[in-house]
């Protein structure tokens, strides 16, 4: 059954089995459940706990040599505490712990988690520290130059304000590292409200050079707030930052650049117009061309929209409209997905109630997000508008195939779905694939899917246990890798 939340409430959850190989062959039809997966194998010692059996929602990268890494976040709800975990497939079906970032203080949590890979299989992970009493946030980071087999963990911050917080990292060209962040060191009295800042480190995290405030304009209101950065780099010497900001009380989106690998920014361009209230931000890039898509109230109800650059993000274009919805349509455009290729087609994934229910969305452009098709395809398909199908995941392949993911109540309780998009001149989208199905009083939930080097597709996702009702739900982690059609 459908548990009500916010969509950027993520759940936590502890970390179980992981990536079990499971193969779907052509025989499969639309709604054909896949074949039953083997057992999952059992849970790791370096990161279960029966005491503390939660863990939030993880991120999937790919690291060095197109290996899979998983970063998550364990709570340790009885000491006030949490870690930020980072795994990655080892033998059989087993995930392997590369590091574990824990204070092991009561009272201070590590998380937030972001990673960078660098062209020399060196690992860097960004993250919060934060202290309750006395209110303590820092950006920190966490460092490996071998792939994950040593780790160093600095107790330095990146910061100097001690309040910073949802940390980003991107990496440049050879040891040029960026670091995004949220920060309120603003003074506001009887207020809070808060900056994005950036800092760039020439030596892949040893030494840092003087902070950047990049929410940089000629005067503030004292309502004025910037939050929420997303960070792109080109793997050379750009990087572009998108945020959102509040200014005269309407929220916007706003982007900085650097071409000099993080050394110095570019004042900020506001890209949304005349946007109301902006959510869920996206970007995405190939060699010049970028697309930003985002959630905006702008016709009273949450709709996608989207600003493409052709020019490394110098000039944008006007706002156009990504969904079909019908403005007066009382309903809402939630929690936009993207992927673009390096031909420029986009497809942006969503999930809205059109139908009734919440069902899931794909559209397409084939001009980098200039223009988008004409109409919305469902890709969730059992009848329009009956089970609750929400928070798409995408992701490319290097040979152009496309797999979503989403999750989906159907069958009482939430199972994860997939769907792959094949290759070639005029490619289609693959039968319906039950990847985890609901469990007796489990449900799992908000699926990461990505693309792996062996061309297998690795999904993981929350598990939500209702055994002990309602009030006390248990979480963890589980996950597969999936081969699919090559076709």
């Amino acid at each position: 059954m459908r548990r009500c939340r916010r969509p950027w409430v993520s759940g936590l959850s502890f970390m179980t089995a992981a990536l079990v190989s499971l193969l779907v062959g052509d025989h499969l039809s639309a709604q054909t459940p896949a074949p039953t997966p083997p057992l999952s194998s059992p849970p790791l010692s370096s990161t279960h706990r029966e005491t503390d059996p939660y863990e939030q929602a993880p991120t999937l990268f790919s690291g060095p040599n197109g290996d899979v890494l998983r970063v998550s976040y364990r709570a340790n709800r009885e000491a006030g505490s949490g870690a930020v975990i980072v795994a990655t497939p080892s033998s059989g079906s087993a995930l392997r712990t590369l590091v574990e970032i824990d204070p092991r203080e009561a009272g201070i949590t590590a998380g937030t988690p972001d990673l960078a890979v660098g062209p020399a299989g060196e690992l860097r992970v960004a993250y919060q520290w934060w202290r309750k009493d006395p209110t303590t946030k820092q950006i920190r980071l966490a460092l490996s130059d071998d792939g994950g087999k040593t780790w160093t963990q600095p107790t330095t911050a990146v910061d100097s304000s001690n309040k910073g917080f949802q940390p980003k990292i991107g990496w440049g060209r050879a040891k040029n590292l960026a670091v995004v962040w949220s920060d309120e060191r603003r003074p506001a009295p009887g207020r809070r409200v808060w900056d994005i800042y950036a800092r760039h480190s020439p030596d892949g995290g040893q030494t840092w050079e003087p902070e950047q405030l990049l929410s940089r304009f000629p005067q503030h209101a004292i309502t004025d707030a910037y939050f929420r950065p997303e960070l792109l780099s080109d793997n050379q010497n750009r990087f572009w930052v998108v945020w959102v900001g509040i200014r005269s009380g309407r929220s916007r989106l706003f982007l900085s650049r650097s071409t000099d690998g993080g050394r110095t920014w570019a004042d900020p361009l506001e890209l949304s117009g005349q946007s109301q209230s902006v959510f869920g931000q996206r970007l995405v890039g190939s060699g010049d061309r970028l697309l930003v898509v985002w959630m905006d109230k702008r016709t009273g109800h949450d709709r996608i929209f989207a600003v493409t650059s052709t020019d490394g993000g110098l000039t944008w274009t006007s706002p156009s409209r990504v969904d079909h919805l019908p403005t007066e349509l009382v309903t809402d455009a939630v929690l936009p997905a993207v992927v673009m290729t390096p031909e420029g087609e986009a497809l942006v994934a969503w999930h809205d109630g059109r139908n009734g229910r919440d069902d899931i969305f794909v559209t397409r452009s084939v001009d980098g997000g200039r223009t988008w098709e004409g109409e919305d395809l469902r890709l969730d398909m059992d009848e329009a508008g009956t089970g609750v199908s929400r928070f798409a995941s995408l992701a490319r392949a290097k040979d152009g195939k496309i797999a979503v993911a989403w999750e989906d109540d159907r069958a009482g309780y939430e199972g994860v779905y997939l769907r792959v998009r094949g290759t070639g001149a005029k490619p289609q989208w693959g039968p319906e694939i039950l990847v985890e199905p609901a469990g007796p009083k489990k449900a799992a939930r908000t699926p990461v899917v990505l693309w792996g080097k062996d061309g297998s597709v690795y999904l993981t996702w929350e598990v939500w246990n209702y055994a002990a009702g309602p009030m006390s739900i248990s979480k963890r982690l589980d996950g597969r890798a999936m081969v699919v059609d090559k076709k």
